[in-house]
């Protein structure tokens, strides 16, 4: 997103990090009077963005898109993929194994940014983005609102805003991750990413509430600058109010050193365990029940015949997302514009694990019946459910500012109380991105993610292949 998560991070493709955060699911009525009144809507979706699509097309192309002595600034951003992928042989769909190869829908995002005051701004981010939306069956093309939220600059509202100081506060859409330094792609926000997909283990999404960050920068010493930052938020991008249903929590702290040496610690906390009902088995269903929204991380562009485009298919799928907790350490070495290495690692964990109707404990939530057929499970238990993981990521321009090579690797351990042997899910991605202008990239990978039988991996075998996209950002 146009918007960073206000920690001090940066990428070697783009120097804002992405936020994201999804509604996700919309439906159209079969009534015929609803009918024509969302089709009027949807024109009237259509008028207003092409207004404002018109209006930022007589944005002189300055360093940034601004109108209204820069009291608005606009950025639309377009994507198109084209992708050969399959999945391998024992996938929980047979029908992944054998796939055409063929071309992803268009990804679109008008990203708009107000500044209301010299010390508030408000932001919002329209978008059409199929692999998080994916209304009625990938059929509904409509825009919806990605992100957006207010932010107010504390120290600049009481009379002491400083250069070196900045303490923001964040009401609205909170996005967040445990990851830090690399880009994140979300759609047609993909520039920032330096490969096509994200990691498995990228528990990435946006929720509602409010966040308070602090940055200062120190100057010439070793240190040059820290941030921190926590958020507290509802565990739904939408608005839900079940009984006993907590809060989600994330604290989070960044060191920057002089030469391009970074350290991040961070640590996510939800709390929705109190909402279940357990029978008589111990065995709780999940009908109802709101969990955390980075259990599986934000969708990806690699997308199947056998799911829709909006899964979270390609992600982990160990813990329920109830108490569920997150620590990760960061670090990354980024010297210069042209060269980027980052190091992650961590152990996300569960209270609560997913299991069958007679409540044996499964390794994730998708798994073989023993039928041999895919079963999803709805149900949990009391036992501990968690993942290991580290990923490691590089990026090298071979010509500056215009050519590069990138490769990520992950390995996540499922760690799920009873679950031993074949627990491991690994994914290398290897890509390179090509600037046709500072406006354009294209880029193309191939990856290739193993998934053991008991790695909580939710394709049921893993994938591999091609994929490719070229998007614009003006």
């Amino acid at each position: 997103m146009l918007f960073p998560f206000n920690v001090v991070c940066c990428s070697a493709v783009s120097a804002n990090p992405i936020e994201s955060g999804k509604l996700r699911s919309y439906s159209r009525s079969a009534d015929s009077l609803h009918t024509k009144i969302a089709n009027n809507v949807h024109i009237a979706q259509v008028s207003i963005l092409t207004c404002v699509m018109l209006v930022a097309g007589s944005v002189s192309h300055a360093s940034e898109n601004t109108l209204f002595d820069d009291r608005l600034e606009v950025n639309l951003l377009l994507m198109q993929g084209f992708q050969a992928i399959q999945a391998a042989d024992g996938a929980f769909r047979p029908g992944d194994e054998e796939q055409e190869s063929n071309f992803l829908r268009p990804r679109f995002n008008l990203q708009l940014k107000f500044k209301i005051t010299d010390n508030i701004v408000a932001d919002v981010d329209i978008a059409e983005e199929p692999n998080d939306f994916g209304n009625n069956g990938d059929r509904d093309f409509s825009f919806h609102q990605d992100f957006g939220g207010i932010e107010f600059n504390l120290l600049g509202l009481a009379g002491r805003a400083s250069e070196d100081k900045n303490l923001t506060l964040r009401i609205g859409n909170i996005g967040a991750a445990p990851f830090q330094f690399k880009g994140f792609q979300d759609g047609a926000d993909n520039q920032g990413n330096a490969l096509v997909g994200n990691s498995p283990v990228d528990y990435a999404t946006a929720e509602n509430g409010v966040q308070l960050s602090y940055t200062q920068t120190l100057g010439d010493g070793r240190i040059e600058s820290y941030n921190v930052a926590g958020h507290i938020t509802g565990s739904s991008f939408g608005e839900q109010f079940q009984e006993d249903r907590g809060f989600n929590g994330r604290l989070q702290g960044t060191l920057n050193f002089a030469g391009g040496f970074k350290v991040g610690v961070n640590f996510f906390q939800a709390d929705q365990g109190d909402q279940l009902n357990f029978d008589a088995g111990g065995v709780a269903s999940l009908d109802g029940v709101t969990t955390t929204n980075y259990r599986f991380g934000d969708g990806e562009n690699y997308n199947f015949s056998a799911s829709g485009s909006s899964s979270r298919e390609t992600h982990i799928g160990i813990m329920p997302g109830l108490d569920m907790s997150i620590a990760q350490f960061n670090i990354a070495y980024q010297p210069n514009a042209n060269t980027s290495l980052i190091a992650m690692i961590g152990r996300a964990e569960d209270d609560f694990a997913f299991s069958n109707a007679a409540g044996d404990v499964l390794p994730g939530i998708v798994s073989f019946d023993a039928a041999g057929n895919r079963f999803e499970s709805n149900e949990v238990v009391e036992a501990d459910s968690a993942v290991d993981f580290y990923v490691l990521e590089a990026q090298q321009y071979l010509v500056p500012g215009k050519f590069y090579v990138a490769g990520r690797f992950t390995s996540a351990t499922n760690d799920t109380d009873g679950v031993s042997g074949d627990d491991t899910l690994e994914r290398i991605q290897v890509a390179g991105g090509y600037w046709l202008n500072d406006k354009t990239l294209w880029k193309f990978e191939y990856v290739d993610q193993d998934e053991e039988a008991n790695s909580g991996g939710q394709i049921g075998a893993g994938f591999d292949g091609i994929i490719t996209e070229l998007s614009v950002k003006f």
